[in-house]
């Protein structure tokens, strides 16, 4: 009776542990791009390349007061529930180049994750003659690492 007993306790434990390694598994493959692109925008970025992570909904609506500044109507604050995701904002500074870039992860270290811009092909044929300070802002599982962007272009 007890070897029955230890058998199904034994057998009970194992199931519990494949159930975990299910749930690695499957965070692993949910987070090879962590990165959600949810706004874009040509108008409100910095003058400079800059990479802004932001974990609380004060610094959010900060940088949406800067960014609607001059707009009537603003452009309206994304939702994000700061418990579970975390918000990066991407600034290319002053460009003429309209076409958005993506921000891809390219290292992910125990103490900081490292970010690079990847170009997208020239979709526009015609240069614009604008000055532009486009953001684009992505949603990603919240992390306490450091966010950084890699110098490499």
């Amino acid at each position: 009776m007890r070897t029955l007993i230890l058998g199904l306790l034994m057998l009970a434990g194992t199931c519990g542990s494949q159930k975990d390694r299910v749930k690695d598994v499957n965070y692993q493959e949910l987070n090879k791009d962590p990165l959600t692109l949810i706004l874009s925008d040509n108008y409100g970025g910095a003058e400079t390349e800059q990479l802004l992570v932001i974990r609380d909904n004060k610094a959010l609506k900060a940088f949406f007061t800067k960014v609607n500044m001059t707009r009537k109507p603003g452009i309206q604050i994304p939702e994000i529930d700061f418990n579970t995701e975390m918000v990066v904002i991407y600034c290319n500074g002053k460009t003429t180049d309209a076409n958005t870039p993506k921000l891809n992860r390219v290292e992910d270290k125990d103490d900081k994750m490292i970010f690079a811009i990847k170009p997208e092909s020239k979709q526009n044929k015609d240069p614009s003659t604008a000055i532009l300070m486009p953001f684009h802002l992505y949603k990603m599982p919240h992390t306490e690492k450091e966010i950084v962007l890699s110098d490499n272009k």
